[in-house]
């Protein structure tokens, strides 16, 4: 009986020590545990929400240590090929795809299913982080572009919130007449001109067929010839007297807190503002419907792509954190900031301005992705002032040919 107490003590001893040697050890390796994040973006909203993320991880994940490197090349693939051990990716969905096209991202479509996020979230989110059918990042927040209205203000003009786009083309001729201005309050670095142009281009031709010739040869991109057509659609509204060089501004917050006062009729903007309208006499356009027959698709932008490079040096601590970064938890954590995310039970009790913006979210496909994240930087430039020429009446009936010699 002695010797079998014994021999209890000492393997209580030995399994005692062990385990006090194992939480040392892991104690120490937590505190040498790092991730070092690549931000590929500028604009201040991006970096607010990124900030907040990163803040969260470090509540939640003390000893690990975040090291966050801004870009400082001019081109991403050389930035991520020269700098060792970057193992997250923060960047727009064209440096993504020139990331790519260099073989330089993982393809994350493990991630997405260990995690369930193609159930989880919404088809748009994936699909901006997908080239070829394979997924090599996800968008961190998509942004509907919304054509809202205030009740009051339109009621001054004896007009109604519309409800298809025929309606709305009806209040812009209302508000040309009278030389009223359509604000546009879009997140920084978001063109205007490409922000409209959105939504008559994104209904004009599937986005794989822009996605699918990226940054291929001129010869190519001169094929897509319904590009030319919406250039056309544009020329027709202006010579209807629907829009001119004069109908869209620049607005910003202050322009959002005249809309909320009924001082303005109507306003186009991102759905990253969408906790500013506060009145509920604002009203988003719920269905892009032309006549009630086919459904308009609502363009959605996307600045940040979330990616895991190659050269990962610490690739379970980024597939982590990526994992944490698109949790439920974290999500709501977002909405509850006033965001909407692409994360399905996050948005769950939303209404008025915000549930339509769901609703467009739920609705929205690959076809939804904003042009200008399927054609090369320099094409979106091109494009856009092709459309400043149109809105001042210098229509050539020959913009998409133009655009692809002057980006070549």
């Amino acid at each position: 009986m002695f010797y079998k107490s014994r021999v209890i003590a000492i393997l209580l001893i030995v399994v005692c020590t062990f385990n006090l040697y194992a939480c040392g050890r892991k104690e120490e390796s937590l505190k040498n545990k790092q991730i070092n994040l690549y931000v590929g973006v500028k604009d201040s909203e991006s970096l607010n929400i990124i900030k907040f993320l990163t803040d969260e991880y470090k509540k939640e994940n003390p000893k690990v240590q975040l090291n966050i490197n801004n870009a400082i090349g001019s081109k991403i693939e050389d930035d991520i090929n020269e700098r060792k051990g970057v193992d997250v990716i923060f960047a727009s969905r064209n440096d993504m795809l020139k990331l790519v096209r260099k073989s330089l991202l993982v393809d994350m479509w493990d991630l997405y299913e260990e995690n369930n996020l193609s159930d989880r979230y919404y088809t748009v989110a994936k699909a901006y982080g997908r080239f070829n059918d394979r997924y090599y990042g996800i968008s961190m927040i998509p942004y509907t572009i919304e054509i809202l209205f205030n009740k009051d203000a339109l009621n001054k003009l004896n007009l109604k919130v519309p409800v298809t786009i025929s309606e709305v083309e009806g209040i812009l001729k209302v508000l040309n007449s009278s030389s009223q201005r359509v604000p546009v309050v879009l997140n920084e670095g978001m063109d205007i001109n490409n922000t409209i142009f959105s939504i008559v281009l994104n209904n004009m031709i599937p986005m794989r067929n822009l996605e699918n010739i990226y940054d291929s040869s001129a010869s190519e991109y001169k094929q897509l010839t319904q590009v030319q057509k919406s250039f056309d659609v544009l020329e027709n509204l202006v010579k209807g007297g629907y829009i001119n060089k004069d109908t869209f501004e620049i607005g910003n917050e202050n322009t959002i807190e005249k809309f909320n006062r009924s001082n303005i009729p109507v306003l186009i903007a991102s759905s990253y503002y969408a906790d500013k309208f506060e009145s509920s006499n604002i009203e988003c356009l719920k269905s892009y419907d032309s006549e009630g027959k086919n459904k308009l698709k609502v363009p959605v932008m996307s600045d940040v792509i979330i990616s895991v490079p190659m050269n990962s040096e610490s690739r379970d601590m980024a597939d982590e954190f990526v994992k944490y970064i698109f949790s439920d938890n974290v999500q709501k954590k977002l909405s509850q900031k006033g965001f909407i995310t692409a994360n399905k039970n996050a948005n769950i009790s939303k209404e008025g301005v915000k549930k339509t913006i769901i609703d467009h979210l739920q609705n929205s496909t690959e076809d939804n992705i904003s042009f200008i994240y399927n054609v090369p930087e320099n094409f979106a430039n091109n494009i856009s002032s092709k459309i400043d020429n149109i809105l001042s009446g210098k229509y050539t009936d020959n913009e998409w040919n133009e655009v692809v010699d002057e980006s070549y």
